[in-house]
C-alpha cells in the first residue's frame, strides 16, 4: 500500500493545488426530522343510510346486513369531496371492501377523474398514493 501513497504524493506534487480540492472534506448533513407519529388508521362504520355529515378517516359501508350497496368516504387528499363508490357486483365499476380487525381495505384503487384527481389505494387502513 505504500506504493499507492508514493504515487499519490507524486501526483499531488506534479499537479500542485489542483488536487487540494479533491481531498475529502467532512460533509455537514442536516439532522433528520423527528419521525412522524404513526398515521391514524381508517376505520369502518356500517350504516343503512348514508349520513349527512361524514367524518374524516372513516369509511362508511352502506347497506343492510351482509348486502353492501356502496362505500362512502371523504377524499383523503383533504379537498373535502364526498366519494361514493359502487359495491354492487352486477354493475361497473365496482369496489370491494374488506376488513381485518376492523381495519378496511378497498380494492381496486380509487382514481378521481374530476376535482382533485387523487389516485390512491386504501390498504390495511392506510392510504397509499399512486
Amino acid at each position: 500500500m505504500s506504493w499507492l501513497a508514493k504515487l499519490w504524493a507524486a501526483l499531488r506534487a506534479w499537479f500542485g493545488h489542483q488536487f487540494q480540492n479533491l481531498a475529502p472534506r467532512p460533509v455537514s448533513v442536516p439532522p433528520l426530522p423527528p419521525a412522524a407519529p404513526e398515521a391514524t388508521l381508517y376505520r369502518i362504520a356500517h350504516a343503512e343510510e348514508e349520513p349527512d355529515d361524514l367524518a374524516p378517516m372513516v369509511v362508511y359501508a352502506i347497506g343492510e346486513g351482509v348486502h353492501l350497496w356502496h362505500v362512502t368516504m371523504l377524499c383523503p387528499c383533504g379537498c373535502g369531496a364526498r366519494m361514493q363508490l359502487n359495491a354492487l357486483p352486477d354493475t361497473a365499476p365496482c369496489w370491494t371492501l374488506s376488513a381485518r380487525n376492523g381495519v378496511p381495505t378497498l380494492r381496486p384503487s380509487v382514481w378521481r377523474k374530476v376535482g382533485c384527481r387523487s389516485h390512491f389505494i386504501l390498504r390495511d387502513g392506510r392510504i397509499k398514493w399512486c
